[in-house]
């Protein structure tokens, strides 16, 4: 008995639609052990990596020698989550026999997937620190296809200065498919270079094509079951063709139009309401602002950033109603602000991306009404493009700004929320960014990404209970993330048990060994320990893994301080500042290292730079005022105390300081007194110094000297990095 080819490949296409991964696998390989063709071998190594088995999609195309870009690119990308970096690259451009390919190869071979496989060689370039090459394929890759966000990210974590206004245009569309689809296996294949179908090739309309043909037949069955079958199910989701037939997507449409009305109501992102119930009366609702705007920025634009798509779309209200009825309001609906039914533009212009194939002119320019609609997109994509790349430069206050500036519906998302909360971390300005990460757990409990910065940021505040139940939360919620064992690893930090919390730090390495930040963490904790060495090799491997982490250059410098290999460690934080030239923490430490240098000027001139950046720093001030006291220069000195006084007035090293100044210039009385307040906000008495100042207090001025009193100056400053505010060294975790 011979199988049916073609209804096969419908049902397990239909199966994966609906994650039914088991009945997907299991058709396909029935339907590779019958047919043995190109299409099913695609089709059963789509359904193993779609269900979490990449090795066996792996080994399974290994074994056989199709060369179809479609099969390849599965290939390589199976190489890629397998880690066998150099393979998958081979695969792609070929061996070191052959000649390799160039990316106008690529662009030729893959068609309409070419930016998909640029971006993804773009990758492996970056893990085998080629990252020149892997920015070349990236910034090819989003010429392709500006729609693409992953190399725009990928290309600003490299520190290169991409240009969002140029990145996310339409321009490059006119020759090239917005959204590219892997080519067809079939000898003709889908049309590409035009918007329209771009836009609607997607696994969505074929979920609906697909659901549309069940219900004809299971009981509405038309005279010809077989067209049916061609008409509609058998469009993959990946080329957007039709297997074994070459029927245009456009007709298909229009002949499924005729046999099918299409439903009333359209979810969000263009697909059927029944599939996408985003609400229990299946209409989009846009989430309104529960918070107010942080302070010191610009206010968030009220219209919206698709305008140019909703007027284009009255415009074109005739087509559409003809294509898609309108939804009956309900009473909610009639009850929305003026404010609520503006924000409907974005469905309106998503909606028009997704035109009906019977409007498609496959030789035609792109519709006006498309152009609009995809302008507005775009439009959207430059903004938070421009936001995250000063966000990676490190401009934080204006990736603030431009940030918040976003519309409502954006700005009160978990994404955008999370990295004003990282701008904010990054000025170490801890209450705003636990503002905003928190407002991020209340709208987005599922997130994990960015809550190893807010587990940080509540390990600043000192937040012992919502640390730890924010660890209990995402451990609970996934064990397989990194992020989770970083949570968990400060919690148990904050509670000074270092063993524990390194131990969940080598969790979230193991669990993935990528994750630069773990590696930092861990070296931190070594370094809480004493453990130099090991701290040393773990912020290595932070810097292995990427380049760009500042946090681990800061805390190899630190490490070399501590160390007293004050040239090393001046290197290490001018490696660290190259990156993060906005840091006032890192300016602090330089000037640290050239006052241990003996270029006491250089250090002034640095530590004034640093108060520059953040005047209300109270570590570069403490430094600054050290080394005013270390060059005889006391009134400066104590000038600088009492404003460092009025920002930590419980800082016992302050005090102590004070004294000593106050003993240079002969007023025993005062510096006696500061060294008492000193000694009461610190009984300790800061490693007994405190205490042997105050017993040298009626010793003659010389005799103090022979007992070594330049020194003590020198080990003040070790003790500030000890303890005056002991979280500042760990500000550019």
């Amino acid at each position: 008995m011979t199988v049916l080819q073609e209804p096969v490949q419908a049902a397990v296409w239909q199966a994966l639609n609906h994650y039914a991964y088991l009945d997907a696998v299991f058709l396909a390989e029935r339907l590779y052990a019958e047919v043995r063709s190109e299409e099913a071998l695609y089709l059963l190594a789509t359904c193993y990596y779609r269900s979490g088995k990449a090795y066996k999609a792996y080994r399974l195309l290994k074994a056989h020698s199709s060369s179809t870009p479609q099969v390849r690119f599965l290939l390589a990308k199976c190489c890629v989550e397998l880690s066998k970096l150099a393979e998958g690259e081979q695969v792609l451009i070929g061996g070191v026999l052959n000649k390799q390919k160039s990316q106008d190869d690529l662009v030729n071979e893959f068609g309409d997937s070419a930016s998909f496989t640029l971006s993804l060689l773009g990758h492996i370039y970056c893990k085998t620190d080629r990252a020149a090459k892997g920015a070349e394929c990236f910034r090819k890759s989003l010429s392709l296809n500006p729609f693409l966000w992953s190399p725009f990210q990928n290309l600003c974590l490299l520190g290169d200065k991409a240009d969002a206004d140029q990145v996310f245009r339409l321009s490059s569309l006119q020759h090239s498919s917005v959204a590219p689809s892997p080519p067809s296996m079939s000898s003709a294949q889908i049309p590409s270079n035009r918007l329209d179908t771009a836009f609607m090739e997607t696994p969505q309309h074929t979920l609906e094509l697909n659901r549309l043909n069940l219900e004809s037949s299971n009981g509405k069955q038309t005279s010809d079951l077989t067209l049916s079958y061609i008409d509609s199910s058998l469009i993959t989701p990946e080329s957007g063709s039709l297997l074994g037939n070459p029927v245009s997507l456009a007709t298909a449409g229009s002949l499924l139009a005729k046999q099918n009305k299409p439903k009333s109501g359209r979810s969000l992102l263009g697909g059927p309401n029944s599939l996408s119930p985003l609400t229990p009366s299946g209409s989009p609702q846009v989430l309104s602002p529960s918070m107010s705007a942080p302070p010191n920025v610009q206010p968030r634009r009220s219209s919206r950033l698709f305008t140019s798509a909703s007027s284009t779309a009255k415009e074109n209200s005739k087509k559409l109603k003809m294509k898609f009825p309108p939804k009956i309001p309900n009473r909610k609906t009639k009850c929305k602000s003026s404010k609520t039914s503006n924000s409907t533009n974005l469905n309106e212009s998503l909606d028009i991306l997704r035109l009906d194939p019977a409007l498609s002119l496959p030789d035609a320019k792109v519709p006006q009404h498309q152009r609009a609609a995809a302008d507005g997109v775009l439009a959207l994509l430059r903004e938070l493009g421009r936001g995250y790349q000063a966000l990676c430069s490190y401009n934080c206050r204006e990736a603030v700004a431009i940030l918040s500036a976003l519309p409502p519906q954006h700005y009160n998302t978990g994404w955008v929320l999370t990295h004003i909360g990282r701008a904010y971390f990054e000025l170490a300005e801890y209450t705003q960014a636990e503002r905003l990460f928190s407002e991020v757990r209340r709208m987005e409990s599922y997130r994990v990404e960015g809550m190893e910065i807010y587990s940080t940021t509540l390990w600043h505040l000192q937040k012992e209970v919502a640390l730890s139940a924010l660890s209990k939360d995402l451990t609970d919620m996934d064990k397989n993330c990194p992020e989770a064992w970083c949570v968990a690893g400060n919690c148990f930090s904050l509670q000074r048990e270092h063993d524990i919390a390194i131990k969940f730090f080598q969790r979230a390495i193991q669990v993935d060994p990528s994750f630069a930040y773990a590696y930092t963490l861990l070296g931190h904790e070594f370094v809480m320990t004493e453990e130099l060495e090991r701290g040393l090799a773990c912020f290595r491997n932070a810097i292995r893994v990427s380049n760009r982490h500042y946090n681990a250059w800061y805390g190899l410098g630190m490490i070399y301080f501590k160390q007293e290999k004050f040239n090393l460690a001046e290197i290490h934080f001018r490696k660290a500042l190259g990156i993060n030239p906005q840091s006032s923490v890192l300016l602090c430490h330089i000037g640290v290292v050239q006052h241990a240098l003996k270029k006491s000027d250089a250090a002034l001139e640095t530590l004034n730079k640093a108060i520059g950046i953040d005047p209300t720093n109270p570590l570069c001030k403490f430094h600054r005022a050290s080394i005013l006291f270390a060059n005889d220069k006391y009134k400066a000195a104590l000038q600088e105390l009492e404003e460092l006084k009025q920002i930590v007035p419980k800082e016992s090293l302050v005090y102590f300081l004070i004294g000593k100044v106050y003993k240079k210039l002969g007023q025993t009385h005062l510096a006696l007194m500061n060294f008492s307040w000193a000694m009461d906000l610190d009984p300790k008495g800061a490693n007994n110094q405190i205490k042997d100042a105050i017993d040298k207090r009626y010793l003659p001025e010389d005799e103090a000297a022979a007992e070594g009193d330049d020194s003590k100056d020198s080990s003040v400053m070790t003790d500030a990095d000890d303890s005056l505010l002991h979280t500042a060294e760990s500000d550019v975790l």
